[in-house]
């Protein structure tokens, strides 16, 4: 086919088709891009040039050619772009760098006044056109675009040196695609949206920008419709200028009162969320945009108070994110669907003994645990390093909609114990930022120092001060709930030592765990008063 003449557009004449000018006629063939459509003039052929397999995509011969353009053949091929009669084809690849779909689209207008695009192969499963190019430990930056031409464009203009990829389906579709491939863009140390010079492209760049925290991102805006068009009309030093005065999203935290007057005359803009434990919500609910902190001696149950908070906000149908960093995501499944269930699962070797009652409770609990959609984990695989940590909590609530996110626990991150105080602060540091980023509510456990004169495992209530490593938990937190127990009896004090929006602080109810049926008991039995 690649010594065919083309000859002329004609309306194809498959009656499944109805393409007015899909049909391409050549001096030995004809073949219809729209419907695949094939036949030869000497013989019948049995495989079209853009088969729906994605395997043979390496059969298509591209047409000869130096640029497209402006764009040098060598970034084309990079990008995998190649001409083929009056066709452009862009092959894209899936997350595993894998060829898995092509996008072919006319060179030149239909009637209409649009070019006419299909999709052959796996289309699902592309990610962004040039991903391929991109790594973040060569390319501190990164330029999120619109068209398939925009980010060669920009490729070339730097003569690789920043990573630049297109989104697949126009602005219309740019922000959702960015929120499902974020867990990939956030390794970039910088994202530049360089989206189309036009509405549709301004409130792309809008919507993809508010997906990224404050100081990362940064707004391209090019002298011409686009990349592709400021490299034809103006070269690539113009398209290099743009790109690099691309200007910082940071607002710069500084208004006068005026700007807030009359906001008080309505309620603000806050939602609280009772938690399952009574006497805790007598001081304070749970409140978006904070950070809650638990404390208390080893083998107290933090753990186990920390996923009885979180199975509840799930039955209220609130979406949660669960980080345990001392338990595999497998063991906090059975022990989720056991506490659901009332039935203790995780130290079982069989089910033998268990009644068909209990087997139909265990059942409905899998189903709710997970099949509700409630639920997220972090399956660390024994990676504890805090980028990864951080990278993961933005993921869970900026691309799967997660309200609390629990941590299980703050000391362990960063490959191991993490006890240098510096370390720490930062640490929390970045959580508070997270947090007033997101509007998210972060609960995470925190184990304590040994102080002299207290025993945190035998019926001291741990103070402030015992907080091990940092004293910014202390500053940092929203709230901050203490645990203790006396050594050999079933009873668990809770205190609240902080509790920044309502100022009620002290006893908060004791507690009794029923091994059995994996629940808390909680009751009132003030050590003061009895």
């Amino acid at each position: 086919m690649s010594e065919s003449k083309f000859l002329r557009h004609a309306p194809c004449p498959n009656p499944g088709c109805n393409s007015s000018d899909g049909l391409a006629v050549y001096d030995d063939h004809e073949h219809c891009f729209v419907c695949d459509y094939d036949k030869q003039y000497a013989k019948e052929k049995k495989a079209s040039p853009f088969p729906r397999s994605v395997s043979p995509m390496n059969e298509i011969t591209f047409d000869l050619f130096t640029e497209h353009r402006a764009i040098e053949k060598k970034t084309l091929d990079l990008y995998s772009i190649g001409l083929k009669d009056d066709y452009i084809i862009f092959q894209y690849r899936d997350k595993k760098n894998q060829f898995c779909a092509q996008k072919i689209r006319a060179l030149t207008p239909g009637a209409d006044g649009k070019r006419k695009t299909v999709w052959r192969g796996q289309a699902r499963e592309v990610t962004g056109f040039g991903m391929h190019l991109a790594n973040p430990a060569k390319h501190d930056k990164l330029v999120i675009c619109e068209g398939e031409l925009d980010a060669p464009s920009i490729y070339q203009a730097f003569n690789g040196k920043i990573a630049a990829v297109s989104v697949p389906n126009g602005a219309a579709h740019a922000a959702k695609f960015v929120r499902e491939h974020l867990d990939e863009l956030l390794k970039f140390q910088t994202i530049v949206v360089a989206t189309d010079n036009d509405d549709p492209g301004d409130e792309a760049a809008d919507k993809i920008m508010a997906l990224f925290q404050p100081g990362k991102v940064r707004r391209a805006v090019l002298p011409r419709k686009d990349a592709n068009a400021t490299l034809q009309e103006m070269g690539g030093h113009v398209l290099k200028e743009a790109i690099e005065a691309a200007k910082e999203i940071r607002p710069d935290g500084i208004r006068p009162a005026s700007d807030y007057a009359g906001i008080v005359l309505q309620p603000p803009d806050r939602t609280a969320t009772d938690c399952a434990f009574a006497f805790w919500n007598s001081k304070t609910p749970f409140y978006d945009n904070q950070f809650v902190v638990l404390i208390a001696g080893s083998g107290i149950g933090k753990t186990t108070f920390a996923r009885s908070l979180c199975l509840h906000l799930m039955e209220e149908g609130i979406k949660c994110g669960w980080m345990g960093l001392e338990e595999s995501a497998d063991e906090a499944i059975f022990r989720f669907v056991g506490m659901a269930a009332g039935i203790q699962l995780h130290a079982r070797q069989s089910y033998s003994t268990l009644t068909a009652d209990e087997m139909k409770r265990i059942e409905q609990a899998d189903r709710f645990v997970c099949g509700s959609g409630s639920l997220e984990l972090f399956d660390h695989f024994g990676s504890l390093d805090e980028e990864v940590i951080l990278n993961r909590m933005q993921y869970m609530v900026r691309s799967l909609g997660c309200r609390f996110v629990f941590l299980d626990h703050l000391t362990i991150v960063s490959s191991g114990l993490a006890q240098d105080t510096r370390h720490l602060d930062s640490l929390i540091t970045k959580i508070r930022s997270f947090i007033a980023d997101t509007k998210c509510t972060v609960f995470a456990i925190s184990h304590l120092s040994r102080q002299q004169g207290q025993n945190f495992e035998n019926g001291d209530v741990p103070e402030l001060q015992a907080i091990r490593g940092s004293h910014g938990i202390v500053q940092l937190a929203d709230t901050i709930w203490a645990l203790g127990r006396k050594r050999g009896t079933n009873k668990t004090q809770s205190h609240c030592l902080k509790n920044r929006m309502l100022g009620r602080c002290g006893y908060s109810g004791s507690f009794e765990f029923d091994e059995n049926t994996q629940s808390l008991n909680h009751f009132w039995d003030d050590p003061v008063m009895s």
